[in-house]
């Protein structure tokens, strides 16, 4: 499934349990897996006997990190490369990504408060929109296993291009780690209903539609020898999405990127950078 995995590590806790993860998927995979940490430039440098005493601890925090990493790699029995960077932190491990040609960058969600988040945007939201290539964001501990790294994954779907490439990668993964698969499509509710007519009209035109996407993912499934169940709920779409992943006690969500403008996500905030911040799994995002 992955050749290529980029992690990146800030020294935070998220960021340890999403190389708690990233290690687990390279065993599997036989993966080769990078670590990354930024020592980050300020856009403001004070004396440079500070900045050099600044860059000097933050060069230490950074060898600490890399020390703590391969002791966790060597228990997997996983080669780990390391990279230390002197820059931004989103730009540049969207960068090294890049050059690297990953396949997957592994990240641990930041706790920054929904109204900062809406109107700043995180960094994990950022580099989501970014990077190269699919983004797995960590924020809760995961379980080692020597067993299949998923059990359960539900994969959301509302029919677009990007929904697609996410189904693509879940049926993989499914498949790969002989897993639970579970796909939901959301019939969202609208907040100013029509005439009764209208309503019953636009209902029918979902109903027809959800069913299309339904039949086209398991078509899809059939390739990869996996049976998906189908859940089909009203609501509203991260709410809905996240209580069932709760519900269904999954370990995995795996969903697609949605391509509004840069300013549009900062300031309204994605359904893909929602669920990251509300669900109490791992978040996978595809574009």
């Amino acid at each position: 499934m992955f050749n290529k995995i980029v992690h990146a590590n800030d020294d935070s806790r998220h960021a340890f349990r999403a190389l708690t993860l990233a290690l687990a998927i390279a065993r599997q995979n036989k993966s080769e897996l990078h670590i990354v940490c930024v020592e980050e430039i300020p856009y403001m440098p004070e004396f440079i006997t500070e900045v050099r005493e600044a860059m000097g601890a933050a060069d230490e925090k950074i060898q600490e990190v890399f020390r703590q990493a391969r002791g966790m790699a060597e228990e997997q029995k996983v080669t780990l490369h390391t990279h230390a960077i002197a820059g931004h932190p989103v730009r540049d491990i969207v960068r090294i990504a890049d050059d690297l040609n990953a396949d997957l960058l592994v990240i641990g969600a930041r706790g920054h408060s929904a109204i900062y988040e809406r109107m700043i945007g995180s960094r994990a939201d950022r580099i989501v929109q970014l990077a190269p290539c699919p983004v797995l964001v960590v924020k809760l501990p995961v379980a080692k296993s020597e067993g299949p790294v998923f059990t359960k994954i539900l994969v959301a779907n509302d029919g677009s291009k990007h929904a697609v490439h996410a189904l693509t990668l879940a049926l993989g993964l499914a498949h790969q780690n002989r897993a639970e698969l579970h796909m939901v499509c959301v019939e969202e509710v609208p907040y100013l209903s029509e005439s009764a007519e209208e309503a019953r009209d636009v209902a029918t035109g979902v109903a027809d539609r959800i069913e299309g996407v339904f039949q086209r993912a398991r078509a899809m499934a059939e390739d990869y020898q996996v049976e998906p169940q189908t859940h089909l709920i009203k609501g509203r779409p991260v709410p809905s999405i996240v209580n069932l992943a709760a519900d269904l006690e999954v370990d995995l969500l795996v969903l697609g990127a949605r391509g509004h403008s840069a300013l549009y996500e900062r300031m309204i905030g994605s359904q893909a950078d929602r669920m990251m911040q509300l669900a109490s799994c791992p978040v996978l995002i595809t574009k």
